[in-house]
């Protein structure tokens, strides 16, 4: 009797300690299942997009038709049953990397961590200079043409841009994001800084609109070699704008020339009758000629108060400054004719 007893306890013993074995399994099983590694075929990151909409069913399916995970089975069906969280998932651009673990993908899903890349939009440049650039990365959607006659920017949908209201910056941005949009972030940057300017400062005499401050702020950055000089130069400008004199300054010719300007200013450049040519308009230009850094904005409204009316390029990106017609010809023999001479 005792024997019998002692058989059917051993036989649950091993029947139960077989049963926790099991369940043991399956448990270190299912828990696996977060640590499998996505499947890419070489060392570089892989861009998957979740659309709109999309369940994390719908995601699993793809990522499985397309090679990066293995076919759902019953173990993985039953650790996403236990983790109900993961199952909320934002869309976007995700990246895959070599050795990426399903859990890493889940959470990143689950946080919305989508790829994101920067961009620095350089000052002093023009936007169809930004737009070449964006377009040499593979992770932008140019949809900003630029219009050759009227010199404005026009987007897919139809939105006018006008060049120099966007604030030259580093940028982050969605992978596959719009041209347009990173536009709009500059932008919106700089309206931020404007009005941070004008809260202690105020527009001089002579300049009396945003837009115009924003022409004059473009024109000292592409004049300013050092930026100690920032002021001086703005000074200039602004005492040759009071006595109703021409600018004549190089980067506005170059600008009314177009992307097409081979960096050679000629006789026949500075003759050109453009509706930026300073050496033949009265003025400012019509608009802005490239983006002006915070900098070149705050000049504008700081200018160095001399009487100098003229500049010259030095040779180490410093200017001469001189107050009359004279001296400025003297400087130019001085730093312009001779050493073109030697």
């Amino acid at each position: 009797m005792k024997s019998n007893l002692v058989q059917r306890y051993t036989l649950i013993a091993i029947f139960s300690a077989s049963l926790l074995v099991l369940a043991l399994a399956c448990a270190w099983g299912i828990n696996q299942q977060s640590n499998e590694n996505l499947s890419l075929s070489g060392e570089q990151p892989v861009y998957f997009v979740v659309s709109p909409g999309k369940t994390l069913y719908n995601v699993f399916a793809e990522l499985t038709a397309q090679g990066y995970l293995s076919q759902t089975n019953l173990l993985r069906k039953i650790w996403l049953k236990t983790n109900p969280h993961f199952s909320q998932i934002k869309a976007g651009w995700y990246t895959l990397t070599p050795n990426m673990t399903m859990l890493e993908l889940l959470r990143n899903l689950h946080h919305g961590k989508t790829t994101t890349h920067q961009i620095t939009l350089v000052e002093g440049q023009t936007l169809w200079q930004w737009l070449a650039k964006m377009s040499q990365l593979d992770n932008i959607e140019i949809d900003v043409r630029f219009d050759a006659d009227t010199y404005t920017y026009i987007d897919a949908q139809g939105n006018t841009w006008q060049e120099g209201y966007v604030l030259p910056e580093t940028y982050q941005y969605q992978h596959l994001s719009k041209a347009s949009d990173i536009l709009l972030q500059a932008f919106n940057a700089q309206q931020a800084v404007l009005q941070a300017l004008l809260t202690d400062k105020s527009l001089p005499p002579g300049i009396t609109s945003e837009h115009e401050w924003l022409t004059l702020a473009s024109i000292i950055e592409k004049e300013t070699g050092v930026a100690h000089e920032r002021e001086h130069i703005a000074g200039v400008f602004l005492n040759r704008l009071a006595r109703r004199m021409r600018l004549q300054t190089d980067p506005t010719v170059i600008y009314g020339v177009g992307p097409d300007f081979d960096g050679d200013i000629t006789r026949q450049h500075l003759r050109a009758k453009t509706p930026f040519n300073t050496y033949v308009i009265n003025g400012l230009p019509p608009t802005p000629i490239a983006s002006a850094s915070t900098a070149a904005l705050a000049s504008v409204l700081s200018p160095k108060q001399t009487d100098d009316l003229y500049f010259v390029a030095k040779g180490n990106g410093e200017h001469y400054f001189s107050e009359t017609l004279q001296q400025h010809n003297q400087a130019v023999r001085q730093y312009q004719l001779n050493r073109s001479e030697k």
